[in-house]
């Protein structure tokens, strides 16, 4: 039987950063070692993290590879029972969406923890996107009535739409995420991870890699925000982040809420609007040369300065002068239908709200 093996290393120290990490052994039906890697998570010094033999993290990251890959997983550590129980569940939904690259696998684990005290409070994925940022506006302003969560601190990831060689580009980024956040008074933690560097199929895995960095910060948060990229009535499957998925990525100390899926993109945007310094500062290029700042050009930038349009606002500061809108979407390429799901209820927003332009 060919097996991953989890095996956590001691907890240690990067600098003046706590450094987790895990030895990732892949061996084949014969017991023989294919493949030996080591995958890390590394943030500053906080006052509580998990233990050296805690693996939710690392199986987080890693189930979805064994999947793949055929193998029993075996952690060489404890696991919540909870996330065991639910990524059973999990194991079967994507199975069943993508039969043919997903099959079931066991998992086997040394120790299953039971469900301990979940410490009040809210971590917020934040990149300084539409979604993060009207996820981050709405809860911290408590417009969400009796849903609204307590924000205690939000993180930004590097190593995921910003690659670890680029440590300049993620410093001017969290910069500029520490200046949107300080105006609402919230703070943001980054931590550091190789995930992508050991991995493949982005797509589907994101929201799974995404709960594994931020389950570090457990024992400071016990909730986990992540801002839906899709609303309920444009949801595309199979995709990494969907209501149907994300709550069972929770463990017994780290319960997971998409948020957003209420909204379309346009929508956020025109609730998130109010909030002058988080529309100034938003960062939603990936395809640029420069991934600290936007393009104002690639199909993501075009298709938010449209969903700004659409409400009948001006194209915020964030992003550069350039060429009429008209001109750009002549260039624009859409490959994926995630992707084409975001376009079309721009101009139904547009048309809804009697707004009038030439680029529609």
């Amino acid at each position: 039987m060919k097996l991953l093996t989890i095996e956590p290393l001691e907890n240690g120290r990067q600098g003046e950063d706590i450094l987790r990490s895990c030895k990732i052994l892949r061996t084949d039906a014969k017991g023989r070692a294919a493949k030996e890697e080591r995958l890390w998570f590394q943030f500053p010094a906080v006052e509580k993290y998990p233990d050296s033999d805690d693996c939710d993290s690392y199986l987080l990251a890693m189930f979805m590879e064994g999947m793949e890959e055929g193998r029993k997983i075996v952690v060489k550590g404890s696991v919540s029972g909870e996330l065991l129980s639910n990524l059973v569940e999990l194991q079967s939904i994507w199975n069943k969406w993508v039969p043919g690259r997903y099959g079931l696998v066991d998992i086997e684990v040394d120790h299953i923890r039971e469900s301990g005290v979940r410490v009040p409070g809210a971590v917020c994925a934040f990149s300084g996107g539409v979604d993060g940022s009207f996820t981050v506006w709405r809860h911290s302003q408590s417009k969400c009535s009796y849903r609204s969560q307590k924000i205690n601190f939000c993180s930004l990831v590097h190593g995921f739409d910003i690659p670890l060689a680029d440590a300049d580009a993620f410093e001017n980024a969290l910069k500029r995420a520490e200046d949107t956040l300080e105006d609402i008074d919230l703070t943001i933690l980054p931590i550091r991870t190789n995930y992508r560097e050991i991995t493949k199929k982005w797509t589907h895995k994101f929201s799974a890699a995404l709960t594994a960095a931020l389950s570090n910060f457990k024992y400071l948060s016990g909730t986990c925000l992540i801002g839906s990229g899709k609303s309920y009535d444009s949801l595309v499957i199979p995709w990494g982040s969907s209501p149907i998925t994300d709550h069972l990525l929770s463990s017994g100390e780290f319960v997971v809420i998409l948020d957003g899926a209420s909204h379309s993109r346009t929508e956020k945007v025109a609730e998130v609007a109010e909030w002058k310094k988080g529309i100034n500062n938003l960062r939603v290029c990936w395809q640029g040369e420069l991934k600290d700042r936007n393009c104002g050009e690639c199909e993501k930038c075009v298709r938010t300065k449209l969903n700004f349009l659409a409400c009948n606002l001006d194209v915020p500061e964030c992003f550069p002068e350039s060429v009429p809108i008209e001109k750009l979407l002549q260039r624009v390429v859409i490959k994926k239908d995630a992707i084409r799901a975001e376009w079309q209820p721009i101009p139904d927003y547009a048309d809804r709200h009697k707004v009038k332009a030439s680029w529609k």
